[in-house]
């Protein structure tokens, strides 16, 4: 091809540059607002998905007991045999003419006339008026107080489940009193639960129950035997080491490992090693909740200068959010460096000054060889001459 055809190559300020140079600035803008954006969305996410499974499987079955104990003391609901319905009666709010009178009421109304009969007024019926629920009849004073805060689609069809709802306006007025309430009763229920297990006779008590029922079922005793194994790990009164964090060889010499110290090892395997071994957690990257637990020795563990949740962060992050105090810098370097010489780890503070090695040039070595090899003939000149002065041997 000809110079005169060849395009130029592409200079600093071309126009090809300067649009990869803004859509590098474009792509860097929309990652850095998208870090700063991202973590407390996902920590409010976090914080509503557990909030959702506290309620879901705590407060909610807990009020509802609550609720269900409440109504069942305050029921007030009879059979509905023992009720009939009048003609002619006026309709009430809420439920228009859909209400039932007691046998006794009934036999006092009929014997008015149908005129004076449509003017009673509402509040002589109301003592009265029983509501229908199924098998059952509400008093009609219970039926309204329910009827007035909640909308007619969501109106029980129960007795109970009126009551239910009557125990919720009548003596919390909101459901969220009633919710407080029932988890202070259930703290406070757990409590007293505890302490009488603790007792001699509710151990026992307790110990039989597992052993002469739930350990006797055949599916139930496999599943509560592996809970009960992780509730007594995780809810039992044991000294666990969890905030020692230490650095381990593995899974082969010259590779290190970030652990959690969980405890001693066992016996046997203690005694076939001959010295002390320790229970170490190896977190798995990015879910450090997972992993390895293995036995190393004593000896072979580095305790590091960490926190659990520091650990926690180097995990969760694969090693990019390394803690302040572990950052590999030059003063850092030298610190650390001073202390292991000096073979004092207490020591803080000390800096040691690693002074840059010397260069060597072509000339200064050249002028070293030279003095060697003089050295070397000045060496062989004396020799010969002290042989030659000694006298022959006859």
């Amino acid at each position: 091809m000809d110079a005169s055809t060849t395009p130029p190559p592409p200079g600093k300020n071309s126009p090809e540059k300067k649009e990869k140079k803004k859509i590098g600035r474009t792509h860097h803008f929309f990652l850095r607002g998208l870090a700063i954006s991202l973590p407390p969305i996902l920590t409010l996410v976090i914080v509503i998905w557990v909030a959702g499974i506290v309620n879901n499987y705590i407060i909610t079955p807990t009020t509802t007991t609550v609720r269900y104990c409440i109504a069942y003391f305050t029921d007030d609901s009879q059979p509905r045999d023992n009720f009939v319905q009048v003609e002619g009666l006026p309709p009430l709010e809420y439920c228009r003419k859909d209400y039932l009178v007691s046998r006794t009421d009934a036999a006092e109304l009929e014997a008015i006339d149908d005129q004076t009969l449509g003017r009673i007024p509402r509040r002589q019926l109301t003592d009265k008026a029983w509501v229908p629920f199924g098998d059952r009849a509400v008093p009609y004073t219970d039926y309204r107080e329910v009827a007035k805060r909640i909308r007619a689609s969501d109106m029980p069809t129960t007795a109970m489940g009126l009551y239910m709802e009557l125990a919720t306006t009548r003596w919390f007025k909101s459901l969220f009193n009633l919710s407080a309430v029932a988890v202070a009763l259930t703290i406070v229920a757990l409590y007293f639960l505890g302490r009488f297990v603790t007792a001699r006779i509710g151990a026992w008590m307790v110990y039989k129950f597992e052993q002469g029922v739930l350990a006797r079922l055949p599916v139930v005793s496999n599943v509560y035997s592996s809970v009960k194994q992780v509730t007594d790990f995780f809810f039992s009164e044991r000294t666990v080491d969890y905030s020692r964090v230490v650095a381990v060889e593995y899974p082969r010499r010259g590779i290190w490992s970030l652990g959690f110290v969980t405890g001693d090892s066992m016996l046997e395997m203690t005694v076939t090693a001959g010295e002390p071994l320790v229970a170490i957690l190896i977190p798995t990257s990015p879910m450090p909740v997972t992993g390895y637990t293995m036995s190393v020795p004593r000896s072979e563990i580095v305790d590091l200068n960490l926190t659990v949740d520091q650990a926690f962060q180097f995990c969760l992050s694969c090693g990019v959010l390394v803690p302040p105090q572990q950052k590999v810098t030059d003063e850092l370097l030298r610190e650390e460096l001073g202390k292991r010489l000096l073979g004092d780890r207490k020591l803080a503070g000390f800096k040691v000054q690693i002074a840059p090695p010397e260069p060597t040039t072509q000339t200064t070595t050249l002028a070293s060889e030279h003095s060697e090899s003089e050295e070397t003939t000045d060496a062989s000149d004396s020799n010969s001459t002290d042989s030659s002065e000694q006298p022959p041997e006859k």
